[in-house]
């Protein structure tokens, strides 16, 4: 009689505080373009191969997505940008795609029709903002060339978009960089390359002012603004890039305006002003009790601020490279991770919320039939998304057959067939590895 044999094993892996500030998630394989957080704490990671990858378990394990992304032919088309909308719907700009939308966490993605004819070498920007009780606006910058800059505005969630005029922005040599919505009010933002500066309309596109000066002068800086950002109390931040001859500062910094743009300050304290040339602000992200943080393209972060960046801090330990990074977001349990320029995410787990953290990891293996004889039927189930290997070991732990691979994903079940004929009678052990976790069971070969 076959007899059913299920082993149900909880493996926990438990997160502590590492010497080192960053540590390596070893993961997503590929370079990272944009990065955004949920409400659920994942981590969704762009990238400019048609792929998201995203962490539900704090960088432990990265899953690749790319349905509605990659159609399949032979271009690729990079994610210039992910904004996280109400409900944790996600827009994402792609360039030479368009904006895509995506419902289930990134899994999967539909375009959305902007209005706009793409070209495949486009650069499209987008920002979004869900008003209480209200649908979410969005606005989309579109870049095909200085003489084909664009922008359209959806204010239901992007079922229909109207375009915004740009009449009154440079145009010649120049390029639509970042389009930005105000969290204050209808006010719209636009940032002009090459160089071109910071302009603000309040009357959606009918007319456009030029706002950046540091001081409430008319004297703008001419340098290029390439990063938006707010913070919980509307304070709106941008990232500046500077050119040698500024005068201003040497080098990338970030500007504040606590009046929607009518006035800017420069948030110098701290901050590593050596001249690095043509260094722009990747991104900023806002932390718990006022910490905010911010990376640049080049070797002079990251960068970590107290009270909104009153006092900046340079923290590299634990980075393998220079410090140069494309994103960075803090989780809702204030996780940070970076992108570091050609390395993987890095994280720095917050003590308060992690020391001693348990993080529920539980592998099941059932085996059919237990005694077995020719061939032996493997079902694994996991609670995290995970590549699980299986091997079959005899009592001296050699393989006895060649290992078998399978990606399981949580409320799914993966069956592996394991051929036994030609092996011995006798008792062996079925081993299922997890990101590190391994999990035994028994299993008899009978004749």
């Amino acid at each position: 009689m076959h007899v059913l044999f299920l082993a149900i094993v909880a493996l926990v892996a438990t997160t502590t505080a590492s010497a080192q500030f960053w540590q390596n998630t070893d993961g997503p394989p590929s370079a990272s373009t944009c990065m955004v957080t949920n409400s659920k704490g994942h981590v969704i990671v762009g990238t400019p191969f048609s792929k998201v990858y995203r962490t539900t378990d704090r960088g432990n394990t990265w899953v690749a997505f790319d349905s509605g992304i990659d159609d399949g032919g032979p271009n690729w088309f990079p994610i210039n940008q992910i904004s996280v909308a109400a409900n944790d719907v996600l827009y994402a700009a792609v360039n030479g795609l368009g904006v895509l939308r995506s419902t289930n966490d990134g899994e999967s993605w539909t375009k959305i029709d902007i209005g706009i004819t793409i070209a495949p070498s486009s650069r499209v920007s987008i920002s979004t903002k869900s008003p209480s009780g209200g649908p979410t606006q969005i606005f989309v910058g579109y870049d095909a060339g200085a003489s084909n800059l664009k922008a359209q505005f959806s204010s239901d969630g992007g079922a229909t978009f109207i375009p915004i005029a740009l009449n009154g922005l440079p145009s010649a040599t120049s390029s639509l960089f970042e389009v930005f919505l105000s969290p204050n009010s209808e006010k719209m933002f636009v940032s002009v390359a090459y160089n071109k500066g910071l302009f603000r309309t309040t009357d959606y596109g009918a007319s456009w002012r030029r706002i950046d000066n540091g001081d409430g002068s008319t004297n703008e800086s001419d340098d290029l603004y390439a990063t938006f950002a707010y913070d919980k109390n509307g304070t709106i931040y941008v990232g500046r890039n500077a050119l040698p001859g500024s005068t201003k500062t040497t080098n990338a910094v970030v500007i504040k305006s606590t009046n929607d743009g009518e006035q800017w300050s420069y948030m110098l304290n701290g901050w590593d002003n050596r001249d690095v040339t043509n260094n722009r602000i990747s991104a900023i992200s806002f932390g718990s009790n006022g910490d905010m943080w911010v990376t640049t393209e080049k070797n002079s972060g990251p960068f970590k601020g107290t009270n909104y960046g009153e006092v900046f801090t340079i923290v590299k330990d634990g980075l393998a490279g220079d410090g140069a990074c494309s994103g960075v977001v803090v989780t809702k349990d204030n996780h940070v991770f970076i992108a570091p320029t050609g390395d993987p995410v890095h994280r720095h787990l917050d003590p308060a919320n992690s020391v001693e953290e348990s993080i529920p990891f539980t592998v099941r293996t059932g085996i059919m039939p237990n005694p077995a004889n020719d061939r032996v039927s493997v079902t694994v189930e996991t609670d995290v998304p995970s590549n699980v290997v299986v091997d079959l070991l005899n009592v001296a732990g050699e393989r006895v057959i060649d290992s078998h691979a399978a990606f399981v994903t949580p409320g799914a079940s993966q069956r592996i067939s394991l051929v036994t004929q030609g092996i011995p009678q006798g008792v062996y052990t079925l081993r299922a590895v997890a990101n590190g976790n391994v999990t035994m069971q028994t299993v008899v070969i009978a004749r």
